[in-house]
């Protein structure tokens, strides 16, 4: 048998459609796993404005805002619930430790303070919808048009 071919071409074919399902199943696999993992960690309890109006957790935000007075009157969430934070450390410490340690649930803020936040903080998220205030508007001094 020395120098004889001992794999015939329907051999060779049969072996490399095996390797490509072999390596069809283990990339799947691979992927199917990666993301179960990752959507586990970005899991949160927050959906929404509502989960934070019917949780009992402390709720974040920014002092000075206008935050506490629209969750106050417009959405009736307790005052005692609300944590005055001061600055974006204070935020991520307190979203950090959480509820049951003295932190927050979540932090409610204007999309502007959030957006520069999170691109210093990115192991944060923005959890649910953004929702809005009623009644927004702009002011500005009134210009008469001129035409040339």
């Amino acid at each position: 048998l020395a120098g004889e071919n001992t794999m015939s071409a329907l051999g060779r074919g049969v072996l490399i459609i095996w390797l490509f399902v072999v390596l069809i199943i283990v990339s799947s696999y691979t992927a199917s796993l990666t993301s179960i993992l990752t959507v586990q960690q970005l899991d949160t309890s927050i959906k929404g404005i509502d989960d934070l109006k019917n949780s009992n957790d402390p709720i974040g935000f920014q002092v000075g805002s206008f935050a506490q007075d629209y969750m106050v009157k417009e959405l009736n969430i307790s005052r005692s619930r609300l944590r005055a934070l001061g600055s974006p450390q204070e935020y991520a410490e307190a979203l950090k430790i959480g509820p049951k340690e003295g932190g927050v649930m979540a932090i409610v803020d204007e999309r502007p303070y959030v957006e520069l936040f999170l691109s210093t903080y990115c192991k944060i998220a923005v959890a649910g919808t953004d929702f809005t205030s009623r009644g927004w508007g702009f002011v500005s001094t009134v210009q008469p048009y001129t035409f040339i």
